[in-house]
């Protein structure tokens, strides 16, 4: 091979280095990957408000915890101008049994009671995020809201139920999330409560050009 094919070679690989890598970041900033529906109890306020929010939580990570709360008010504030599409994105490097939970969560909404259950696991994350047992918390949640504990348990090794988280993760990748909780509201991007706050200052403006149309 002659040095001049070798250099076209070298140059090549390093123009798709780029372009990969300009994708990316593009991706990230403008939210150019697909999106997915969320199943309809993952979903909350009118399909059609002008206000879309999607969110990749972890139910073991303490600013999801803050975040969830915050969501929980704007839309008490905001009523109809608002839906939420709740998105798992589990951080199993350093929460271990955040998958597990998602999947009861989801198991729980297949009983029609996926919020209350969520609230729940936010609520004891610091009880169930770091055991090092499996944590009983599960089961002690399913009973305290008159679920079916064994329709779940089965539900959660399903892989229907599977699939569906490994999608929410893939989405969340392909996206550009890499720390939680990330929102997509209208297509920009929101990292953390604090983010989340910042755009929320604009919903009203949002919600006065939506009604004048």
């Amino acid at each position: 091979m002659t040095d001049k094919s070798t250099a076209r070679r070298l140059g090549i690989a390093a123009a798709l280095i780029f372009l990969s890598t300009v994708a990316l970041l593009l991706g990230r900033q403008f939210s150019l990957g697909p999106i997915r529906p969320a199943p309809d109890w993952r979903t909350f306020g009118p399909p059609e408000a002008p206000v879309q929010i999607q969110e990749f939580t972890d139910f073991a990570c303490p600013a999801c915890r803050m975040a969830a709360g915050k969501i929980d008010e704007m839309m008490r504030v905001f009523g109809p101008g608002l839906h939420v599409s709740f998105k798992h994105y589990p951080l199993l490097n350093i929460h271990p049994w955040s998958l597990d939970a998602a999947a009861y969560a989801d198991c729980a909404g297949e009983q029609g009671k996926f919020k209350a259950y969520a609230d729940l696991l936010f609520e004891g994350q610091e009880k169930w995020g770091l055991a090092k047992a499996p944590p009983p918390e599960f089961a002690d949640y399913a009973k305290r809201l008159k679920l079916d504990w064994a329709a779940m348990q089965v539900c959660a090794r399903s892989e229907a139920t599977k699939k569906r988280l490994r999608t929410d993760i893939a989405e969340g990748d392909l996206r550009g999330v890499t720390a939680t909780p990330t929102f997509f509201i209208n297509g920009r991007r929101a990292v953390g409560a604090a983010q989340l706050i910042d755009q929320a200052m604009k919903f009203d403006n949002i919600l006065r050009e939506a009604a004048k149309k």
